[in-house]
């Protein structure tokens, strides 16, 4: 049952990550922060689903099992990693605490190569960041896409995780291998000019080009936001 429900799952989620990487293949457009929660939703819809199976068969297998004092040991891709990368994605605190004291990787990814880190950069909350990276979270460490938790920071209003993550060692000027995008032009493409402005502070590269030659103040134009233009443009 675990097995049928885990492959429902990533038929599932592998469908949608295809169709979006044909359509941005297509619209050689910068991926908008609303398609990214898409996918990630899409991701903890499938989760949920499968780790529901899962629990139904734990239930079973622990009426047969002894009581022990022993802390419970977390598998690479248990129900407990994916509680653990929602824990984050939600800005749970004390969940995200108790499951690392339970022994679950920082750093387990998803089918997708996802972190912890990325869900919880994507939303902002920097305290669980802070945690997570003095667990010693990778703060480069890149998923299936070739995106980093800073990469995905920058698609929201979030300048202190920025900040946070800049601090740390993350590169302001990393980009993914298949277009070339930036964390820049992630922001100013959405029309954060907080963190357009952190990541100018710490050394983002405003002459990066994708691979159709298109910089941040092109992206920042192309969306309507004239604000990011012009500081850009006086930023120089």
């Amino acid at each position: 049952m675990r097995k049928v429900a885990a492959c429902r799952k990533e038929a599932m989620i592998s469908f949608y990550l295809q169709a979006f990487k044909k359509l941005q293949f297509m619209t050689r457009q910068i991926p908008t922060r609303a398609s990214l929660y898409f996918i990630l939703m899409i991701v903890f819809m499938g989760c949920k689903g499968a780790s529901g199976a899962e629990e139904k068969q734990e239930d079973k297998t622990k009426e047969n099992r002894h009581m022990s004092d022993e802390p419970a040991q977390v598998q690479l891709g248990t129900a407990e990693e994916e509680a653990f990368r929602q824990a984050a994605h939600d800005g749970e605190l004390e969940k995200v605490k108790a499951l690392l004291k339970q022994g679950v990787a920082c750093d387990a990814v998803d089918q997708d190569g996802r972190t912890a880190l990325m869900f919880t950069a994507f939303n902002g909350h920097s305290e669980i960041a802070i945690l997570l990276l003095d667990a010693g979270a990778k703060i480069d460490k890149r998923d299936s896409m070739d995106r980093t938790a800073l990469l995905y920071c920058a698609t929201g209003p979030f300048p202190e995780t920025a900040k946070i993550l800049l601090d740390r060692g993350a590169d302001p000027n990393t980009v993914d291998s298949n277009e070339h995008f930036s964390p820049l032009m992630h922001a100013a493409a959405e029309g954060h000019l907080e963190v357009v402005k952190v990541l100018i502070a710490y050394g983002a590269d405003r002459s990066l080009k994708d691979v159709d030659g298109d910089d941040a103040a092109s992206f920042a134009a192309q969306s309507g936001h004239m604000h990011v233009v012009e500081y850009l443009n006086l930023s120089e």
